[in-house]
């Protein structure tokens, strides 16, 4: 059987969220590993947002891509370098201030705008209708886990 690329995405896209699910069960199930597991979730989620936001540099470089504007091309290159952005200031925040609930609202953040600008985009023709209805459903899991360990954190159940 032959899947489509983007059923394949979908699959990969679901199963780029085992990190974040297993961080979060390590939180909740584990309060000695709380602290290794929220580094661990902190780190992971920047790199998924400079993933997100390379898929934009390959939609503008694709030959024979759907825009051929320039313009709209210049801000898609310009809309992938903002996530890995976020996801740097967060890995700053963890690492230099030690502040992993500012790390996790930077992401939390960055995870919302990402998937906010894709709408945009969406109503502008720059993203395909199938992608933005995987990249929410992906997003509202990812949104979901990082405000439960912010919670979690900002109640005081687990300090990293």
């Amino acid at each position: 059987m032959t899947r489509s690329p983007f059923m394949i995405a979908s699959l990969l896209g679901a199963a780029g969220l085992i990190p974040f699910l297993v961080a979060l069960v390590v939180i909740v199930t584990r309060p000695l590993n709380a602290p290794a597991a929220t580094v661990a979730m902190i780190d992971y989620g920047a790199c998924i947002l400079a993933f997100l936001g390379a898929v934009h540099w390959g939609f503008a470089l694709e030959p024979g891509g759907v825009v051929t504007d320039s313009k709209l091309n210049h801000q898609r290159l310009t809309f992938g370098v903002v996530p890995a952005l976020i996801g740097w200031v967060a890995l700053l925040a963890l690492t230099l201030t030690s502040a992993p609930r500012l790390a996790i609202a930077i992401l939390i953040a960055g995870f919302f705008a990402t998937v906010v600008g894709e709408t945009v985009g969406r109503g502008r023709n720059l993203v395909a209708s199938n992608y933005l209805a995987m990249r929410w459903t992906v997003s509202i899991v990812v949104l979901a886990v990082l405000l439960i360990t912010l919670f979690i954190q900002l109640i005081g159940m687990r300090h990293a």
